[in-house]
């Protein structure tokens, strides 16, 4: 898979990223939500000062995330605060292209890879806080991990898939379905 990052500001400007990484998942810590409840391992190469340009990625299940920082209401009245926040989660498929947009102008596409639409929770989802339930990347870890009951006891990380995602291609496992660490 390749990323190619344009519209970027200059590191300078205050229209950037608060936080910008990606990293290869590969279990869910079900007890935790935004990129603490993965199981994962970091694309260093992705961070708030990088530049435009491409960057080669591993292919392996992949979740990019930039944190946009708070729109003052009087300077952006037609944004909300989660507005600025970008996710973006995929598979390896060759020939395929994955891509979003940014309130600030830049554009992530990522080639070779396939998106994995995040399936929203409700608010109250299994008496969670709210800071659970509308976490995208806790909604993510989710949808692909075969952690039905949530308990915020920590514990080891699931790194079962859910059935639905056992068969699918490009997403890499063991025979018995579970993610691997992708050292």
């Amino acid at each position: 898979m390749r990323l190619i990052v344009s519209g970027l500001p200059p590191v300078t400007e205050a229209d950037r990223f608060h936080a910008l990484f990606g990293r290869y998942v590969y279990g869910f810590k079900q007890w935790d939500h935004c990129d603490r409840c993965f199981a994962a391992r970091r694309e260093t190469k992705i961070n708030p000062k990088m530049e435009n340009g491409p960057v080669e990625l591993r292919d392996e299940l992949f979740y990019l995330c930039g944190v946009g920082r708070n729109l003052s209401d009087k300077l952006h009245p037609q944004s909300c605060p989660k507005v600025t926040n970008v996710h973006l989660a995929v598979r390896p498929r060759k020939g395929s292209v994955a891509a979003i947009g940014s309130v600030y102008g830049a554009t992530f596409v990522i080639e070779d890879a396939e998106a994995i639409p995040i399936r929203p929770v409700p608010d109250g989802f299994q008496k969670l806080p709210t800071k659970h339930s509308r976490c995208k990347m806790f909604q993510f870890a989710y949808q692909m991990f075969d952690a039905d009951e949530i308990s915020l006891i920590k514990r080891e990380p699931v790194h079962q898939l859910r059935s639905e995602w056992i068969s699918m291609p490009g997403i890499q496992q063991d025979l018995s379905g579970c993610m691997v660490d992708p050292r």
